[in-house]
């Protein structure tokens, strides 16, 4: 039954917009060719008929992306057209010979004041503008979701057969507000992409002070060891002077709240990436950041 309850949330929860005046998000997934199924957000803004904004593919998954995009929206043809550029980040693991397949696509009778979901055949793009996988994608309104999902927890409260703790669980705004956040865990590897010479490396507690302690490494020097995390920003500058500066972050302690959690930020000219990590204590993540070759 538990896993019957998983199954129903997800495909709601690949199907998600919201916007608020010129910021629109939207939450719903890529169909591939070969049938895969992927999680995608989008996010964008729009100005004079300029778009501009990221996408974030296999959202809170092992192999999370996040890419720049940019394209143009004809209001009067309602047309919009966006195609993702430049990676920030992404969880998976690289090869020497890296390369990236970007979504491209144009969404036809489209209006941001009035299209509540569609649906539109993409094409993927190496950086060359070779062909690699081409497929579909989905969006639609988030608040349509969560007002299914409300349905979805009237019906668990019901049913006597599951335990408390589960229905505690299945709390809808929490679950979407989880898809946000980027999680650091064990033995992973974020790799964030810089044109920077130098990155700010912020790190606090978002919420309360349990005395969770860390040790940070900048490719392999100690950065500081056994800092005890609090609601101060501690601002650690970083100059980029190799091709990858690799940052460890591994929890010495588990606080009085277990896990290990810390939010951890890298500021550089262009970007603003925020993350929190998630260790028990022992256990080490790490961040690789990349120099985009000038």
């Amino acid at each position: 039954m538990i896993r019957i309850i998983l199954i129903y949330c997800f495909v709601f929860l690949t199907t998600a917009i919201c916007f608020s005046q010129s910021k629109y998000e939207y939450f719903g997934g890529l169909v591939l060719n070969d049938s895969t199924r992927i999680t995608y957000k989008l996010s964008l803004t729009e100005s004079k008929g300029e778009i501009k904004g990221y996408s974030i593919t296999d959202l809170g998954g092992l192999y999370e992306t996040k890419s720049t995009v940019f394209g143009e929206y004809n209001k009067a043809k309602k047309e919009l057209n966006f195609r993702e550029v430049q990676t920030i980040y992404t969880k998976t693991h690289l090869e020497k010979d890296y390369d990236f397949c970007y979504v491209n696509t144009t969404i036809k009778n489209f209006s941001f004041e009035k299209t509540e979901q569609f649906k539109a055949k993409f094409i993927g793009l190496f950086s060359d503008n070779s062909q690699c996988i081409n497929g579909e994608l989905f969006l639609s309104q988030p608040e349509k979701i969560e007002a299914k999902m409300e349905k979805v927890k009237k019906k668990i409260d019901k049913i006597k057969r599951i335990p408390d703790s589960i229905k505690q669980k299945f709390q809808p705004l929490k679950m979407m507000d989880s898809l946000n956040m980027n999680i650091l865990r064990k033995n992973q590897t974020l790799s964030v992409f810089s044109k920077s010479d130098k990155i700010n490396l912020i790190i606090y507690d978002g919420g309360k002070e349990d005395g969770d302690k860390v040790t940070i490494k900048a490719n392999g020097k100690v950065l500081k060891n056994g800092y005890v995390v609090n609601n101060k920003k501690e601002i650690i500058e970083l100059s980029l002077n190799e091709e990858v500066t690799r940052i460890s972050i591994t929890a010495v302690n588990e606080g009085e709240i277990s896990p290990n959690t810390a939010i951890l930020q890298l500021e550089d000219e262009k970007n603003n990436i925020k993350a929190l990590s998630n260790l028990k204590a022992g256990e080490t993540t790490t961040i690789d950041i990349l120099k985009f070759k000038k």
